[in-house]
């Protein structure tokens, strides 16, 4: 049985990828904080600083994973622009990292990056357009890709974006937030000029296990199969949900005053996913029951 180490095992993603794989492959879990005791019971767990290389070399070095799936990133847009030094470590620094202490063995290494690589004037985005990320975040994520890119190493990178999902003591994303306000009668603000593909975790975490299983390697984009506005998909919440959709008020980006740019429209074509692993992520609807059925077996 091949060993994978899957590093930012606690998170949403972490959780989701350790799910999957935990029947098919040997998995470790590695992260930053404790275990998460709701992580898969049949698994080793790491605690780990990515971006101390004595650290990543010993656990590398004493493990010889087969394959690494690095989940792990600092993901907060507008925080990066005032924390630059720990956005550039956590994103840039912990993946050097991985390539340094990896370099005797040459396990497949599995990088998560975002749809902010674009600067989203466009839209309906191919792997083969051309980058131009704007802010700390967007910068740093690039910066990773050109160090898998550049390294000797079979590698999959996998652009995302908008994820949503269920996850054991983890910070709300924008479907949870959306049903948090709901739920308890609370109005909320959604931009309506941010567009793009809405991805559940379980379907990104699908997407990474055919694409290993199926020794397809390089750049990915994975997301939701269906484009809307962040309004238009907090009303889809809202229908699917049964929440009062009034409660949800149109505004533009502009009014939100955030630190950091935000792509515009970042939403990605998928056939080069489609075609080389032979299935399809869900559209809104799918992912959306799929959470309130696994909400409803959380909370009842």
């Amino acid at each position: 049985m091949k060993k994978i180490i899957v590093f930012g095992s606690n998170g949403l993603l972490g959780q989701s990828i350790v799910d999957r794989f935990c029947s098919d492959f040997e998995v470790i879990g590695a992260s930053r904080n404790a275990a998460n005791k709701s992580l898969a019971k049949n698994i080793q767990y790491h605690q780990i600083d990515m971006t101390n290389r004595q650290e990543m070399d010993s656990l590398l070095q004493a493990e010889k994973p087969d394959i690494i799936i690095n989940c792990a990133a600092y993901t907060d847009v507008d925080g990066a622009e005032n924390d630059r030094e720990l956005c550039w470590n956590t994103n840039v620094r912990a993946v050097e990292n991985i390539i340094d202490a990896a370099g005797l063995f040459k396990p497949v290494i599995v990088q998560v990056s975002t749809d902010y690589v674009f600067d989203g004037e466009a839209g309906d985005y191919r792997e083969s357009d051309p980058v131009n990320p704007k802010g700390t975040y967007a910068r740093s994520k690039m910066a990773a890709e050109n160090i898998l890119t550049s390294s000797q190493f079979e590698y999959i990178i996998a652009r995302t974006q908008v994820l949503y999902g269920y996850g054991n003591k983890v910070k709300l994303n924008f479907a949870t937030w959306v049903i948090s306000r709901l739920s308890q009668n609370k109005s909320i603000r959604v931009v309506s000029d941010q567009k793009g593909n809405p991805t559940y975790i379980d379907d990104l975490s699908e997407s990474i296990f055919q694409l290993i299983e199926k020794h397809e390697f390089g750049l990915y984009h994975i997301s939701g199969s269906e484009a809307l506005t962040r309004f238009e998909f907090a009303r889809r919440i809202a229908r699917v949900f049964e929440f009062n959709s009034e409660l949800i008020e149109k505004i533009h980006t502009e009014d939100l005053k955030q630190v950091a740019p935000r792509p515009m429209d970042s939403t990605f074509i998928l056939d080069k996913l489609i075609n080389h692993i032979n299935w399809i992520p869900g559209d809104i609807d799918s992912g959306l029951q799929r959470l309130k059925i696994k909400l409803n077996e959380y909370y009842g």
